[in-house]
């Protein structure tokens, strides 16, 4: 009798930890929640950067400066146009020069996969024909290397590129931005540009791609007048897509409209057309590089915005990892060590032991409020780390505390169709000592995806970024 007393008069505050509370609720104890957490500590050089560029007369400019650059992604309007080579349309990527992902990196520090990458960049171009000959031609210094976000493009997995591969073209309307972005290499989901693998069986594929589905699609997009990207997105997102592991919704939405338009064209043969069919329905999350060049695109309309605190670009090489900021301008990186990733692996013989710390460039799509910033639209992918829907939630809830603003074309079910948070900002990622949530896959040290994950950008790069910009702007 004294127990059920106890229970029934039983009111409890409880604060910071939600796992205290909803175990008080599971057992219909009255509760009250309040969020806290204990304040940020600071390092005395990070907090007097904060200072600097803290009078109103600063802070003014900088809010100012972060609303036009976040409306760089709420307004803008990507479109598939067109498929070219990559020397056609990435500045500077000429014979002998290769682009990779993550921060600038020399050869001698690459990880494994990308030092592969650049052996099978060399005979895919056939300036080597065998391995032996790439290793030496790379050694002697003659291979130019590009980090891809210092470029028009995104490096997604190892992201190798050399001029001869065809790009998906996506133009944001709005400012009249071009990314060119490699396109899913097929139903296997390997191959040269995202693994960094070759053989003349990938190597056939790739101009199989480009000689033979491409001309189609190029005719269809021609047909169509380019294919609007951000209706598959907001329609996506309602549907199950947080649009960086997950794009099952975005996959069917694209055949929707693109597949029509295949079967309107004349002056190709049925089965070419059909082959094409089946290279785009067949490919897994096709949709993906798509998703990826819209958010670059609006990235290259707020980059060099003066006073910005907005994030650009984040990625990692397996070895360093590194964001960039709209008002410090196109090719200042602040970096720390690569992170782990955290999730759930597809085989029990895998252990972190197996992993390899964060590299690629697919998070610029958390630049652009999707992937971990949109982990609330997925309960899939929630899944897929061991996660629950409540923790996609919060999750996205979280990453409201560090953006600028929310998405007005992007609203979720799950959040009772408020809108996704969008348009990091190194300053609220400082002062709340919440760090941006990306996900992504978990790549093998030796290749090959071993799981689905998602890791925390590393606070040393806000850090960096914080002091840079309070040398700039600061008083």
């Amino acid at each position: 009798m004294a127990e059920k007393t106890y229970k029934s008069d039983l009111k409890v505050i409880n604060i910071g930890t939600q796992f205290f509370y909803d175990a008080l609720v599971a057992q219909e104890v009255k509760a009250t929640q309040i969020d806290w957490k204990p304040p940020v500590k600071q390092s005395a050089d990070v907090l007097e950067a904060l200072n600097k560029i803290s009078s109103p007369e600063i802070s003014e400019k900088i809010d100012a400066a972060n609303d036009k650059a976040v409306h760089c992604i709420i307004d803008s309007e990507p479109y598939l146009v067109d498929i070219i080579p990559a020397g056609e349309v990435i500045e500077g990527l000429d014979d002998y020069t290769v682009i990779h992902s993550g921060p600038p990196i020399d050869y001698e520090n690459m990880t494994m996969l990308h030092r592969r990458g650049l052996v099978s960049a060399c005979r895919f171009e056939h300036w080597a024909e065998t391995d032996e000959e790439a290793i030496k031609l790379i050694e002697s210094g003659k291979i130019k290397l590009l980090s891809a976000l210092d470029t028009n493009t995104v490096g997604a997995g190892t992201g190798i590129i050399t001029k001869s591969v065809a790009m998906f073209i996506i133009e944001d309307r709005r400012t009249g931005k071009i990314s060119a972005n490699f396109p899913a290499e097929g139903p296997n989901q390997g191959g040269f540009c995202g693994w960094g693998l070759y053989s003349e069986v990938i190597a056939d594929y790739l101009r199989k791609m480009k000689d033979y589905f491409f001309p189609v699609m190029k005719a269809a997009l021609k047909q169509m007048g380019g294919l609007p990207i951000k209706p598959i997105l907001a329609e996506s997102f309602v549907m199950g897509d947080e649009n960086h592991t997950r794009q099952s919704a975005a996959d069917l939405l694209f055949d929707k409209k693109i597949l029509p338009e295949l079967f309107k064209l004349e002056g190709f043969p049925r089965q070419q057309i059909l082959d094409t069919l089946d290279y785009i329905v067949e490919t897994p999350r096709f949709f993906h590089c798509i998703g990826q060049g819209a958010s670059r695109a609006a990235m290259l309309s707020a980059i060099n915005t003066p006073y910005s605190t907005m994030v650009t670009a984040i990625c990692g090489n397996g070895v360093t990892f590194g964001i960039k900021v709209a008002g410090m301008g196109e090719n200042e990186w602040f970096t720390a060590p690569a992170p782990m990733m955290k999730g759930l692996y597809t085989s029990t013989k895998f252990t972190d032991a197996d992993q390899l710390p964060w590299k690629g460039d697919s998070c610029v799509v958390e630049c652009a409020g999707m992937g971990g910033l949109a982990a609330c639209a997925a309960p899939i992918v929630m899944s897929l780390r061991g996660l629950k829907l409540k923790d996609g939630i919060a999750l996205t809830r979280e990453m409201e505390n560090i953006c600028i603003s929310k998405n007005p074309a992007f609203s979720v079910p799950n959040l009772d169709f408020d809108f996704l948070p969008v348009g990091i900002d190194i300053r609220k990622v400082i002062e709340t000592g919440i760090s941006p949530e990306i996900h992504g896959g978990m790549f093998h040290k030796e290749g090959g995806l071993i799981g689905a994950g998602s890791a925390r950008v590393p606070m040393q790069c806000f850090e960096k970024a914080i002091k840079a910009f309070a040398e700039k702007y600061g008083k």
